[in-house]
Formats: structure tokens, C-alpha cells, sequence
């Protein structure tokens, strides 16, 4: 059974063009087919005798089970095959074949011989009953140019051969272009996760570093909050443990780079209770996540680094400040996360930016970013889930971006051995 298509390797525009050239080189008329004999190209350089033939329904039939009966023969040994058509003229057949297929044939010829030699006739030759059609045609006849027989067979090899050994280099270009084309999506992505991998190395370095003597920091913001509880100071007691909380999620060890939504909203929630306190009626934010996707796991720490974007961007730029609402809904055996904001929004060429990493690489790596979500999101998940920004550019429309994960996900230890947070 064949499986290559013969329009997929064949550009049947460039077919047209080069059968036209081989039509005023030869004064043969072509045209080219597919494995079931429809034509890909248009009829070229038709003898008028030709034309009447296919004008007539009777004789289009025969015509056409001459060329499909030539094309199949051809298949059948492999290479050009001259015949004798059912109008009396002669006609070869070129098999295409590529990596051992029949995917179609270029028909030729409708020249007249004088000495057809061994040449067999595909079917009778078609006879005239109406004297006055009869006389039309011999007269269209004696218009059809004459050729030996060793010539048109000569020529029909010659483009058989030199034919199918240039589709087998264009199919071999485009394999190995498609090649190269895999190879460097690879080469990307292997360059993106040892950039990912780094920042997450990164990361882990400067929390190592902020944990120095642990223990004795969540004392003092311990003793910091009994005294602010028997002070009755109720928002310093709230900023400490919020913040205690906080310090305590950032600088856990853990060898799974991944964490519950519970746990993200949770760390979420403590950093918008400090902002709120700070910012005041500015802030407003709105939560609506079912307790069903809290098990669902994302990258450590992709929600708060979103939404300290639309706080240092959105609300904290606004003297009136503004909104963020989180939502979860379920697409499939996806959960979609959208955190939206009611800012300016962002041009499409900003969003670009963010993406490709250039406004990461701008800030010299110091800041975890939209861009480090993105490429951990692609990591353990796959480019299906790469992060998506939505804006229409225009206040108070704002801003939503789009976390995708997998509600069911089973890390790969092997992959991500080594990986810490």
C-alpha cells in the first residue's frame, strides 16, 4: 500500500512548469497523474487530433483506458513504457516511483509513426462509421507530427530517468530539512531546560543563603507576634505570621519541585494579607477555587510570582490602585488557573518580550519572573502548557494570565533528580 502522497513531494506547480519546457523541447504533449490516472497538471501541448478524440464521448472513454492501462504497465516494469493508443498514435508512460512507490506518472507522446516496429497497440485502433467525421479526422491525422520509434523511446527513457532521480533528491532534501528542523527544536529545548534548570539552581542558592540559622529568625518573629497579641496590636500580629508562614513555605526542602494548589493558595493568600495591610481599600482581590483541584500540583511558587506582578505592576503604578481575581475551572483532564488584573494591560510585542525571556535577561537574572514560570511549566509538563498572557492593551481590561497543569501528574524522578527548590 502506498503511503507517500504524490502531492505531498511534488510540487505540481513546478510538475507544470518543467512539462511545459519538456513539451517545447520534444513537441510531445504531456500531462501528469496520481496513482488512480486523475490528472495533477493540465493538458499540455494536446494535438488537435487529440483534442477531436476526447472531444467525442465514445472515444474520451478509450482514451482514458489507454493512459490508465499505460500508466499501470509502466508500474508493472519499472520504467518507461511506449504503446500504440487506440487512435493510432504513439504514447509512453513514466512511472513515478519513489523509495520503492508507484505514486504516479507523467503520460506523453501523441506522435505518429511510420514503422511502430514492436510496439503493441493497448486496445483496437478506433474506426470512423460517419464518412464526413472520418475525412475530419485524417485530415487532423496528417497535421500529427512523425517520429521513429527510437526516438520517442530514447527520449521517454531518458526523462524517466533523469525525472525520478531528482524526485528522490527533493524527497531526500526535504527529509533532511525536516530533519535539521527536529534537531534544532531539540537543541532549543534542551537549551531552554538547562536555562530553567539553572535559575532553579539559582533560586535554591539564595534561599540556602536566607537560611542561616532558621530556627532562631522564626523565634523572633514568634516573640515579635505574642507581644504584638498581648499589645492588642491585631494587624502587627497578623503582618508577622502571615509573613512567618511565608518564610517558612519559601524555605522548605523538599525533593518534589512541584506543590499543591493548596499550598501555593495558601502562600498566596498571606502574601495578599500583607499587601492588603500595606495598601490598604487600593487592593482588592477575589479567590474562586473549588477544594476538588487543591491536590493539584504546579510549580513551586508560580502563583505568588504572578501575582506580585500585578501588584508591582498594576496596583502599586495606580493611585486608585485596582483588582486581582484568581479562578480555577476544569478543561478536559486540564486545570486552568487564570489570574486577571484591571491594569493597562500589555501590547502584544510586551507579552512577546516576556515570553522569549527577554525582559528576564533585562533584569540580569535577579528576579524569578513570568519567564522562569513559563519554562517551568514547559519542563515538567510539556510545550502544551507553556504559560499564556492575555491582554486587550487597554484600561481597565487589564491583564489575565493563563496557567495550565495536568490535574493527574506523576513526576518523572529521573528527569528531575537533582532539581530543588
Amino acid at each position: 500500500m502506498n503511503n507517500i502522497n504524490l502531492k505531498d513531494v511534488i510540487d505540481t506547480k513546478e510538475l507544470q512548469t518543467l512539462l511545459e519546457k519538456w513539451a517545447k523541447a520534444t513537441d510531445f504533449a504531456f500531462v501528469g497523474v496520481d496513482v488512480d490516472g486523475t490528472p495533477v497538471t493540465k493538458e499540455i501541448n494536446f494535438t488537435p487530433y487529440c483534442r477531436r478524440m476526447r472531444e467525442r464521448p465514445e472515444s474520451r472513454e478509450k482514451c482514458y483506458y489507454c493512459d490508465a492501462c499505460g500508466g499501470r504497465k509502466a508500474r508493472k516494469i519499472g520504467k518507461a513504457y511506449v504503446y500504440i493508443c487506440h487512435a493510432g498514435l504513439v504514447d509512453f508512460a513514466i512511472p513515478i516511483i519513489l523509495q520503492g512507490q508507484y505514486i504516479g506518472a507523467i503520460l506523453s507522446g501523441q506522435v505518429a509513426c511510420r514503422d511502430t516496429g514492436n510496439l503493441k497497440p493497448i486496445t483496437r485502433i478506433t474506426a470512423f462509421d460517419d464518412r464526413e467525421e472520418a475525412e475530419t479526422m485524417e485530415k487532423l491525422y496528417s497535421q500529427v507530427r512523425v517520429m521513429s520509434v527510437d526516438k520517442i523511446e530514447a527520449v521517454a527513457q531518458i526523462i524517466c530517468d533523469s525525472y525520478n532521480h531528482y524526485i528522490e533528491q527533493q524527497y531526500t532534501s526535504r527529509m533532511d530539512a525536516e530533519l535539521r528542523e527536529k534537531t534544532l527544536k531539540l537543541v532549543k529545548e534542551e537549551k531552554l531546560r538547562i536555562e530553567m534548570e539553572k535559575s532553579l539552581r539559582d533560586i535554591e542558592l539564595k534561599a540556602l543563603h536566607y537560611q542561616i540559622n532558621p530556627h532562631f529568625m522564626f523565634n523572633v518573629l514568634n516573640t515579635i507576634g505574642r507581644l504584638a497579641f498581648f499589645e492588642n496590636a491585631k494587624m502587627t500580629e497578623d503582618v508577622v505570621y502571615a509573613f512567618s508562614d511565608m518564610m517558612r513555605y519559601i524555605l522548605r526542602k523538599s525533593t518534589d519541585p512541584l506543590s499543591p494548589l493548596k499550598d501555593e493558595l495558601a502562600h498566596v493568600l498571606n502574601y495578599l494579607k500583607i499587601q492588603k495591610i500595606r495598601l490598604g481599600s487600593r487592593l482588592q482581590y477575589t479567590i474562586d477555587i473549588d477544594e476538588e483541584f487543591h491536590k493539584v500540583k504546579l510549580p513551586f511558587l508560580t502563583l505568588v510570582t504572578i501575582v506580585e506582578n500585578s501588584i508591582k505592576h498594576v496596583i502599586e503604578k495606580n493611585a486608585n490602585g485596582g483588582s486581582i481575581t484568581i479562578r480555577c475551572y476544569q478543561d478536559g483532564g486540564d486545570l486552568i488557573t487564570e489570574i486577571s488584573d484591571d491594569g493597562e494591560g500589555m501590547s502584544a510585542v510586551q507579552i512577546n518580550k516576556v515570553l522569549r525571556g527577554d525582559a528576564y535577561k533585562d533584569q540580569n537574572g535577579s528576579a524569578v519572573g513570568l519567564y522562569n514560570v513559563n519554562a517551568r511549566l514547559m519542563n515538567y509538563f510539556g510545550t502544551d502548557y507553556a504559560l499564556q498572557i492575555q491582554s486587550e492593551n487597554r484600561a481597565p481590561l487589564g491583564t489575565t494570565v493563563i496557567v495550565k497543569a495536568p490535574i493527574s501528574y506523576e513526576i518523572n524522578s529521573g528527569r528531575e533528580a537533582g532539581i530543588n527548590v
